[in-house]
């Protein structure tokens, strides 16, 4: 038997096949599903198109709103700017009213809708056509309709629009209606409500606020007058004017304080001028001429001071320039040292009286100091008596001027609620006016179509999907090595062959394909894929010709899927290039039933008797069926004579065995071969079932030498494989349809 390795499932990935996206897969995915995807857009662009001719039109008018609290101001009364958080939440309760029942029914007033036919009779919805259509919707109403306001109100909530524009302070309120008119009429409807409801609301606070305003000035105003009641006779009580006592009481004490401090300092000073007079006098007459300066600030005449002050002064210089000229030992100086003693005696009696008078007024300074500090005593006692009845005066006081503040502050406010009431100014007003719309704003014909197209592919892409996921067969040659881990021999078209015509008629067409595949008359479309397949495998079984006799069995899993077809093909080629072939048929198929017949040794005799010679090609044909082959069973020792004796008589044995699923015999005439070729249904033949026969019988996977893909649609054949697969390129030649090519082989 030929020696076989398992053939490898595939290549180890190159680093540049390696990606997280395999765009080639993606788009042959969209080639073979193309069709669905096109069925699915067109069916949802169908809808669309449906849609839209039965939906009814509607229209959007909308305007523009502002909120400016600056116009408050004109009147030079209103409130400071506020802050960017203010303004926010300004916005955002202006559009929570303009959204509310409120505005909605002053709407609904103003514009009478409870009796409006067109606002009550809108067109039929898409959905009440549909239901029309088909004899479950009501008819058309007749007559004048008339709604209630809450009826009215749910309905213009349900259809206004009310948004903000960006991050401004503007606001954009907006109707859909049927008609254009209804729209810009109940748009602008809203927007005189708003501005209306500012108005009302700020007549009602104004309202409010100055009847609170005049009851409390009423209050204010009784309690203030108590107060000033309160003090007056507070003060007819008390002997009190307002601060009159207590400030002069204050003043007293000041002008005496006063006093005070000049009797301190004056004292001060005669302390200083006693002191040291009595220490001059303490040391004795003879250095009173040196203190004649003291004498200035007595009551002595200045004059007589200025005498006594140049007698000491020429005396003195005298003594000094006697002495210098003529020594201490001269006469005058005694006489002049005399004068000079007289001198000073006079001096010092002068600075003892003084120093009596600086005594009497220092005494006098102190008797002074305490009377002040007497009469600031008796003062503080006077101030501390009236201070609690003080007290008392100052919150009466200070309670009624607190209250004719307050009276003053309600006063103003109050007149200012009183101008507001006469002029009030809202804080919104209108930018842009609700203009009659000139297009529907739905149903939106561009969204609806690209909904559609986007709905339809992603359902063809889903359903695409879908069926890649139900896609069991076999497609491509590669599937086969990666999925078997088998040898592929190529692919085989789908031959238009009549399955129900004669079996002499079937062989002389299948002769007539294989020989004009050979001869390049026919079209390279089908024709050099056949041959191409049919060498693959004469190729395959040459080692084993070239050592005597090759015994080939034709498998399939299940039946019908053109097996015999192949078979017969592959003996027709060989024959046609000189080769000496047998074609055994052993797949009996639906003649076969139960346990095979019992051959008597009568009927036994020669197989070659019983086969069928074509002189035209010279291929032998036997049907397994004969007696002589061994009647059906495939086991029996007339098959293995035949198989014996054709070894050295043929250089090929095809032997066409019945499918593997249905019956075991081909597993029983599988040990006397050399090797086996498996056909597999392009697209039906389950990979799953394949797989599982393969494992659960691993003699038989090494036993098969190749697989070939039959019945294959070579037009369909590239939307399978990838972008730089062999299958696109290989046969661009011929892209002609034949009528010879439809799947009809047995």
């Amino acid at each position: 038997m030929l020696e076989k390795s398992s053939y490898p499932e595939a290549l180890a990935p190159q680093p540049s096949d390696i990606k997280t996206i395999d765009l080639e897969r993606i788009v042959s995915l969209l080639r073979r599903q193309a069709l669905v995807l096109v069925l699915c857009v067109a069916f949802m662009i169908m809808l669309a198109v449906i849609y839209l001719t039965l939906a009814p039109r509607s229209y959007l008018s909308a305007g523009q709103i502002l909120i400016d609290r600056n116009l408050e101001q004109v009147t030079g009364e209103g409130p400071a700017s506020t802050s960017a958080t203010d303004l926010e939440a300004q916005v955002l309760n202006q559009v929570e009213v303009l959204r509310s029942s409120r505005v909605a029914r002053s709407v609904a007033e103003a514009e009478n809708l409870t009796t409006d036919q067109e606002f009550l009779n809108p067109p039929p919805s898409f959905t009440q056509r549909i239901k029309g259509f088909v004899g479950l919707g009501q008819g058309p109403q007749s007559g004048m309709l008339e709604a209630t306001q809450d009826e009215v109100v749910g309905m213009l909530r349900s259809n206004v629009q009310v948004d903000r524009m960006g991050r401004s302070s503007i606001i954009r309120v907006g109707y859909e209606a049927p008609t254009p008119e209804l729209a810009q009429r109940i748009a602008s409807a809203y927007a005189n409500a708003l501005l209306q409801d500012q108005l009302n609301a700020e007549l009602e606070a104004t309202s409010a606020a100055a009847d609170w305003l005049e009851q409390r000035l009423a209050e204010i105003g009784e309690s203030q007058r108590q107060a000033s009641l309160a003090i007056q006779q507070y003060r007819d009580e008390t002997g009190l004017s307002v601060g009159e006592d207590r400030n002069l009481t204050t003043r007293r004490i000041e002008a005496l304080s006063d006093q005070l401090a000049e009797a301190q300092a004056e004292m001060a000073r005669l302390r200083a001028l006693s002191e040291q007079l009595q220490a001059v006098v303490a040391a004795g007459p003879q250095a009173a001429s040196n203190f004649v300066a003291l004498l200035g600030d007595a009551t002595t005449d200045p004059a007589e001071i200025a005498t006594l002050r140049n007698q000491v002064a020429t005396l003195t210089s005298r003594i000094a320039e006697i002495e210098a000229g003529f020594g201490a030992d001269h006469p005058q100086l005694v006489t002049l040292r005399a004068e000079k003693s007289a001198l000073d005696s006079r001096i010092f009696a002068l600075l003892q009286n003084l120093d009596e008078q600086y005594r009497t007024q220092l005494s006098i300074a102190r008797q002074q100091e305490a009377g002040l500090r007497a009469d600031i005593a008796a003062e503080g006692q006077n101030a501390g008596a009236i201070s609690q009845e003080q007290v008392r005066l100052n919150e009466l006081q200070q309670r009624s001027a607190a209250l004719q503040a307050l009276y003053t502050s309600y006063l103003a406010r109050y007149e200012e609620a009183v101008q507001r009431q006469s002029f009030p100014i809202p804080s919104v007003r209108i930018v842009t006016d609700a203009l009659l719309p000139e297009a529907p704003s739905s149903p939106r014909t561009m969204v609806i179509l690209a909904a559609a197209l986007i709905a339809g592919s992603f359902a063809g892409v889903v359903l695409g999907m879908l069926n890649e996921l139900r896609e069991r067969g076999f497609r491509t040659g590669a599937q086969i090595r990666q999925q078997l881990g088998l040898r592929f021999l190529g692919y085989v078209p789908a031959l238009n062959l009549d399955g129900d015509a004669p079996s002499d008629r079937l062989r002389k067409d299948i002769r007539t394909l294989v020989r004009g595949a050979l001869g390049a008359r026919i079209g390279r479309r089908w024709g050099a894929p056949l041959m191409e397949t049919l060498k693959s495998t004469r190729l395959v079984l040459q080692p084993m010709a070239d050592r005597g006799t090759a015994i080939l069995s034709i498998l399939s899993v299940l039946p019908d899927e053109g097996k015999s077809t192949f078979a017969r093909s592959l003996a027709e080629m060989l024959a046609a290039i000189g080769s000496r072939v047998l074609l055994i048929d052993a797949d009996i198929g639906a003649d076969r039933s139960g346990l095979p017949a019992r051959i008597m040794p009568s009927q036994q005799g020669d197989w070659r008797r019983v086969a069928e010679t074509d002189l035209e090609s010279g291929l032998v044909t036997l049907s397994a069926a004969a007696p002589e082959a061994g009647g059906g069973d495939l086991s029996s020792i007339a098959m293995q004579k035949v198989l014996a004796e054709a070894r050295g008589q043929f250089d090929y044995v095809l032997i066409d065995l019945p499918a593997l699923g249905p019956v075991i015999d081909a597993l029983t005439v599988l040990p006397h071969t050399d090797a086996s070729v498996l056909v597999v249904d392009w697209g039906r033949t389950p990979r799953r079932l394949l797989r599982g026969m393969l494992e659960r019988e691993p003699e038989l996977a090494d036993h098969i030498v190749g697989v070939v893909l039959n019945k294959v649609d070579l037009g369909k054949l590239p939307r399978f494989t990838d972008a730089g697969g062999l299958e696109r390129f290989a046969y661009r030649g011929d892209m002609r349809s034949s009528p010879e090519m439809e799947p009809a082989q047995r």
